[in-house]
């Protein structure tokens, strides 16, 4: 749909800037002048670490023979076994034991109906299913955003970041917050995180905004931030007020979309009322085009520092994190590949050379992956353990395979969440299972036990089995 030349009637139009000026006001940290980078600020020694949830998204498939090992379902995996294996994951080894790498889970949800059954009449294309499948189990609803196979809308149900955030999300100044790294092109490419169907949380790409979202109010006074509150409140009784007043005047699905914003301006209200000063800033990142291709490294190290320090400060406890958008049309001359990763991905498997070059791309995800682990890692909990025994992160793609479109033995790994019960330092082979069931399990993981299906029906049995202790 064009929206700049659809006609509209002015006396029931209520702006995205006049909605969103009464949110983004209010979607910044409250700070207080203590950061400890090794302590996980403001937590009870008495109680333990609270439950986190990081997803990562990487684009354009792997090369599987260099993700997966080639050994029995249940091997354990150790840092000797990771460096002398496949390589992709081997800048991992030294969190071996906190790892688990699942194959033969897929992504059925992209091409299967809501009984289950496969079709070949979904909307968008291959890249574009993938990632509003990846978080959600589901699919995509019909649109007008233009794709190879034909056009798509976003996906049609909330994914698991939200579901877990509007659960453990209430007590922190941010119920999730998403990061990205140069996450260009058209929608859907560029999302993960669904608060509902067609409600994306596309992510933040510029550091610069990012710090400025979560540390705004970090200089201001007592008197400041109480005028602020006062403000910011008056802000939410205004935008309250004016979207009731138009809401008769609205279709089914517009007034479903405004009933998810006024959830999230009563969530905003609550956490303005509740929460108290949290973290003082670090430096400010340095100032990146984040359009530029040869920022793409050092912005991924800025935005996957300030993402963990969102988690350290307690600002959040759900977060997710795109290299890219699915498709990728980035180049990766620090990784020594001076050719797009898209363009790559479509090599066969019998071009040594170039999958040589989209193994390099791969490993130098797994570094930065393997960044957020060592940060997760060194950070101690208030009751003596450390941040990633309490945090789930989940890593994974848009597809398997990038040559074929292929959705099935998508690279799945999971690290972390020890004291969430996952029995982690092994490969896994599942027979052709459903990564609804992952969905599952994560939930499960996360403290809630009466999630016992994700996304859609047909594509889930249930949670993962051998994923615990």
């Amino acid at each position: 749909m064009n929206t700049k030349n659809d006609p509209q009637d002015h006396r029931t139009v209520l702006t995205r800037r006049r909605l969103l000026s009464g949110m983004s006001a209010l979607t910044v940290a409250l700070t207080s002048p203590i950061w400890r980078t090794t302590t996980v600020f403001g937590a009870d020694a008495a109680k333990p670490g609270a439950r986190r949830f990081i997803g990562v998204f990487s684009a354009n498939g792997t090369i599987q023979a260099e993700f997966f090992p080639k050994v029995a379902s249940g091997t354990a995996l150790t840092a000797a076994s990771m460096m002398a294996g496949p390589r992709i994951v081997a800048p991992m080894a030294a969190h071996a034991a906190k790892l688990l790498l699942l194959k033969g889970v897929h992504m059925y949800s992209t091409v299967t109906d809501n009984i289950g059954q496969t079709t070949g009449n979904k909307p968008g294309g291959p890249h574009m299913k993938g990632p509003g499948a990846m978080l959600t189990g589901g699919s995509l609803l019909p649109g007008s955003f233009p794709g190879a196979q034909g056009p798509a809308g976003y996906a049609d149900r909330q994914s698991v970041d939200q579901l877990i955030a509007d659960r453990i999300g209430k007590t922190t100044t941010f119920k999730s917050l998403e990061f990205g790294v140069r996450v260009t092109g058209g929608h859907p490419l560029d999302t993960i995180s669904y608060a509902g169907a067609s409600l994306p949380n596309v992510p933040v790409s510029d550091p610069v905004l990012m710090y400025s979202r979560m540390f705004a109010n970090a200089n201001l006074s007592a008197s400041q931030l109480t005028q602020l509150l006062a403000d910011r409140k008056s802000v939410l009784d205004f935008v309250t007020s004016d979207i009731t007043a138009l809401e008769s005047r609205f279709t089914s699905d517009d007034k479903a979309r405004l009933d998810a914003h006024l959830t999230g301006i009563r969530t905003m209200e609550q956490q303005l009322s509740a929460s108290g000063v949290v973290c003082t800033p670090p430096t400010k990142p340095a100032t990146f085009d984040a359009n530029d291709e040869a920022t793409f490294d050092p912005i991924a190290t800025a935005q996957a520092d300030l993402m963990l320090l969102a988690h350290v400060c307690g600002l959040t406890n759900v977060s997710t994190f795109m290299f890219a958008n699915a498709d990728s049309w980035q180049y990766f001359p620090f990784a020594g590949v001076n050719e797009e990763h898209h363009g790559l991905s479509h090599s066969s498997e019998t071009d040594a050379v170039s999958i040589e070059k989209l193994v390099k791309i791969n490993v130098w995800h797994g570094q930065k992956v393997n960044y957020m682990l060592d940060k997760l890692a060194a950070t101690q909990e208030a009751d003596g353990s450390n941040m990633l025994d309490n945090t789930i992160l989940l890593w994974g793609n848009e597809l398997g395979v990038g040559d074929t479109h292929d959705y099935k033995n998508i690279p799945w790994l999971l690290a972390g969440g020890g004291n969430a019960g996952l029995n982690t330092g092994r490969f896994l082979q599942f027979s052709d299972l459903a990564h609804n069931n992952l969905m599952v399990s994560i939930c499960n993981a996360m403290g809630f036990a009466d999630v016992t299906t994700f996304g859609i029906p047909g594509c889930c049995t249930g949670a993962l089995p051998n994923l615990t202790a």
